[in-house]
């Protein structure tokens, strides 16, 4: 059986984020490769940090998603098989105003068309903080195997922002 779309477009992120761990600019501390059967629904998530990074970090993911749909487009009609693709950026801050300053910077990196959402999380009783912090850049369309070449080309995006990132983590 051929490999789907999901599973080159995984192999390429895969192989991107690691030559880039490879040539030692970040550190890969986490991957999954999921498959949810009582959802029908596979997920691939490689995360790393920067290499030479002070705490607290700041760590990427890059998270590759399919639905049930998409691959039964693929497999039984012959169709284009689309995958969701959102980068997630987590990080420890003491203030939530904090956040307007990571959405700004994200947004600078990765334009404004981008969908930017984060979340704060904290152990009850404890809402005044520390906050673990989660920015997701999400892309408002799916992607293709046509778009493999984009995917090693994000990389470099994904490191910008956690070098930018960083000042910001523990603020």
């Amino acid at each position: 059986m051929d490999p789907t779309a999901f599973d080159n477009l995984k192999t390429v992120l895969e192989g991107a984020v690691y030559d880039a761990d490879l040539q030692g600019r970040i550190a890969v501390v986490e991957r999954r490769d999921l498959v949810d059967l009582a959802r029908l629904f596979r997920e691939y998530a490689i995360s790393f940090r920067l290499n030479d990074a002070p705490d607290p970090l700041v760590v990427c993911t890059a998270r590759l998603s399919l639905d049930f749909a998409e691959l039964v487009n693929e497999r039984l009609y012959h169709g284009r098989s689309g995958c969701r693709l959102a980068v997630v950026f987590t990080m420890p801050i003491r203030r939530s105003s904090v956040c307007a300053l990571i959405e700004g910077t994200l947004r600078t990196i990765w334009g404004e068309e981008r969908i930017i959402r984060q979340t704060l999380r904290f152990p009850f009783p404890h809402e005044r903080g520390p906050y673990e912090n989660e920015a997701v850049v999400e892309f408002a369309r799916l992607i293709y195997e046509e778009n493999a070449a984009d995917l090693p080309e994000m990389v470099p995006y994904m490191i910008s922002s956690l070098e930018e990132l960083q000042p910001l983590s523990g603020q």
